[in-house]
């Protein structure tokens, strides 16, 4: 995606779920209609097809599962691993985002479940 100079972007970072992953995207929709310039942060973990949202801009963060727990059997284990994963290469991306002078970042949208994005912000 092109940045525009002078539009605010917002930054939006689902849990890698369907159930999570779909609002938010359908979100950013309606603001990107608005005028808003989108990045998704996603981890590798079931992420989302970029090819379907090409006015998008996508980051990929490493989420540290192993291939055996990629299962969604128990999702509360997999959330507090993702919880804990995620911490580190969450920060790095958004410092990147927000030391990107192209576009300034007007918010961070991120789903209640992750539970340390707030601290980080």
């Amino acid at each position: 995606m092109q940045a525009k100079k002078g539009r605010h972007r917002l930054v939006l970072f689902p849990v890698p779920l369907q159930g999570h992953i779909n609002p938010m995207i359908h979100l950013a929709s309606i603001l990107h209609l608005k005028g808003f310039s989108i990045s998704i942060i996603h981890t590798q973990f079931n992420s989302p097809d970029h090819s379907k949202y090409p006015n998008f801009a996508f980051h990929s963060i490493p989420d540290g599962l192993l291939e055996h727990q990629f299962s969604t059997s128990d999702l509360a284990a997999l959330v507090t691993r993702l919880n804990l994963n995620c911490i580190r290469p969450f920060r790095e991306c958004l410092a990147s985002l927000l030391s990107d002078n192209e576009e300034h970042v007007a918010s961070l949208i991120t789903d209640s479940i992750w539970h340390f994005t707030q601290d980080v912000a």
